[in-house]
């Protein structure tokens, strides 16, 4: 697909849940193995996805802002780079922000059918880094000698 389509994509999570999920085939599966998310059902992809149109600076949510860096693909396949921050988030996979501004990038993968809705969605970002931007001590070069590693 086009970046335009990546856009409009990305901009309907700003939108409400129901503008992103009507970009959905009625067959679908949707991955995020990084929160072991497996997802078939339109109502499950709605509650997933209603906290990305969150308006409300005050509530703890945050704003969701997605970037869209780079588009690869045709119309039957995508893959998209992105960059995701959430300013005003009180927290961020359980880890409070105290201040500091949760983000992360990542890639997804479409697949669409021939009316151009998506069928497949995998997305793959990076938590490790968001959460050390956080404070947590994640330390990459502990984790590539680790004993269970090696």
């Amino acid at each position: 697909m086009s970046h335009a389509f990546a856009v409009k994509w990305l901009k309907a999570f700003r939108e409400s849940p129901e503008a992103v999920v009507a970009l959905y085939a009625d067959d679908f599966l949707f991955e995020d193995p990084i929160l072991g998310q497996t997802i078939t059902s339109k109502d499950d992809l709605l509650r997933v996805f209603a906290p990305y149109a969150n308006a409300d600076t005050d509530n703890g949510i945050g704003i969701n802002n997605f970037r869209i860096d780079e588009v690869v693909g045709d119309d039957k396949a995508a893959i998209y780079r992105w960059t995701w921050q959430a300013p005003t988030a009180a927290a961020f996979v359980g880890v409070p922000t105290n201040g500091k501004v949760p983000g992360a990038r990542g890639i997804t993968f479409h697949v669409y059918d021939a009316d151009g809705r998506i069928t497949r969605e995998e997305s793959f970002w990076d938590c490790a880094s968001a959460v050390r931007n956080l404070g947590l001590p994640v330390e990459p070069a502990s984790v590539a000698t680790s004993p269970a590693l090696v």
